[in-house]
C-alpha cells in the first residue's frame, strides 16, 4: 500500500527535492549542504536569506532556486532609493472608457509573483525593507486601505551582504525573524572554483536551467511537508533549544516561538525528503542552525555568532530518545 504522498505529476517530496538539487547543481558549484537547507526551506513553506560576501554566488542560488520551480517570477534589485511602491504596487490613474474622465485601479508590484527573488535585501531602506513584513507573513499586502491575496505558493529568496559593508541597512528582529532559514555558502572548493572559471558552472549556465516541478508540486510537496508527524518529545526537544538560546548568558533576545515553529518546519521538510513521514532527534540538528542563528541577538555579534550560540546549545540540551 503507498504510504509516500505525490504530487500531481507523481513525485514524492524526496523526488521532488532530488529534481531540484540536481537543477541547481549544475550551475552552482559545491555547497550541498547549504541548497539542502535551501531546498528544505522552500519545500516548508518558508522564505530564504542568503547571507555572504560579494561575488559568491548569492544571487544565481537564489536565481537558480527560482529558475527551478515553474509559476511566475520577479527579480527586485535592492537600492537605497527603491520605495515600497516599487515593490507591492499602487493606485494609478486610468482613463475610463473614450471620455476624459479618469479613475484609480490598483496596478500590481513585483511582489505579486509565486517566486521574488530580493537582491541585496539589506541594500534597500528600513521603509521597504518594513513593506515586506505583511507579505512574509500573511502572504498578503495592503494598499489604499485594501489587502491583496498574494499568489499560491508565494516564496522569497532575499540576498544580503554581510551589514558591516559599506552602504547598507540591517534587517531588524522582525524582519530577520520573518526568514525561515539563514544559509552562508562561504568560498567554493578549488574543483568547484574551477567549473566556475572553465565555464561548466555557474552564472554562464544560468539560461540552460529549466523548471523541474510547477507550482502544483510545489504546493502538493508543501502539504505532504506539513503533514510530516511531530512527537511530542520532539517538540519538548525544539522548545529547550529555544529556552536554551533565551538563557545564555551572551545573548539578550534569543530565539522566538516563531523559530521554534520554523525549525520543525524545516525538520518536517528533512524528514520528509529522507522519505520519512516522522520527525527524529537528527532532523532537528540538521536544521537548527539555519533556523535559529539569526533570530539571536548578542551585543556586537555577527550571523557566526549567532551559529555559535546554537551549536552551544545543542551540545547542552540532550536530544530525546525515541
Amino acid at each position: 500500500m503507498e504510504t509516500v504522498t505525490r504530487t500531481e505529476s507523481g513525485l514524492t517530496v524526496a523526488e521532488t527535492a532530488q529534481a531540484i538539487t540536481a537543477s541547481v547543481g549544475a550551475v552552482l558549484a559545491g555547497r550541498d549542504e547549504s541548497v539542502a537547507t535551501a531546498v528544505a526551506c522552500l519545500l516548508s513553506g518558508g522564505h530564504l536569506l542568503i547571507e555572504d560576501i560579494p561575488g559568491v554566488g548569492k544571487t544565481l542560488l537564489a536565481q537558480a532556486l527560482a529558475a527551478s520551480v515553474g509559476g511566475s517570477f520577479h527579480r527586485i534589485q535592492g537600492t537605497p532609493d527603491l520605495l515600497p511602491g516599487d515593490v507591492l504596487g499602487g493606485m494609478v490613474p486610468q482613463r475610463e472608457g473614450h471620455g476624459d474622465g479618469f479613475d484609480l485601479r490598483f496596478r500590481a508590484g513585483p511582489i505579486f509573483s509565486n517566486v521574488v527573488v530580493f537582491d541585496e535585501l539589506n541594500r534597500a531602506n528600513p521603509r521597504t525593507q518594513a513593506a515586506l513584513l505583511e507579505a512574509t507573513e500573511e502572504a498578503a499586502v495592503t494598499v489604499d486601505g485594501h489587502t491583496r491575496p498574494l499568489p499560491d505558493p508565494f516564496l522569497l529568496v532575499a540576498t544580503q551582504n554581510p551589514v558591516e559593508m559599506a552602504g547598507t541597512y540591517p534587517l531588524g528582529e522582525g524582519a530577520l525573524d520573518r526568514f525561515a532559514a539563514v544559509v552562508t555558502l562561504g568560498r567554493p572548493a578549488r574543483a568547484d572554483e574551477a567549473d566556475v572559471l572553465t565555464g561548466r558552472r555557474g552564472r554562464t549556465r544560468l539560461g540552460d536551467v529549466r523548471a523541474v516541478v510547477d507550482t502544483t508540486d510545489l504546493v502538493a510537496a508543501c502539504s505532504a511537508v506539513r503533514a510530516t508527524s511531530v512527537a511530542d518529545p520532539i517538540a519538548h526537544y525544539v522548545i529547550d533549544l529555544l529556552e536554551a538560546t533565551r538563557q545564555h548568558p551572551r545573548v539578550t533576545l534569543g530565539a522566538s516561538t516563531r523559530g521554534g515553529v520554523a525549525v520543525v518546519g524545516l525538520a518536517k521538510a528533512w524528514a520528509a525528503i529522507a522519505g520519512r513521514r516522522y520527525v527524529v532527534p537528527d532532523d532537528v540538528l540538521a536544521v537548527a542552525e539555519a533556523g535559529l542563528a539569526h533570530r539571536i541577538v548578542v551585543p556586537g555579534g555577527t550571523l557566526a555568532t549567532g551559529r555559535d550560540v546554537v551549536a552551544e546549545c545543542i551540545a547542552q540540551v540532550p536530544a530525546p530518545a525515541l
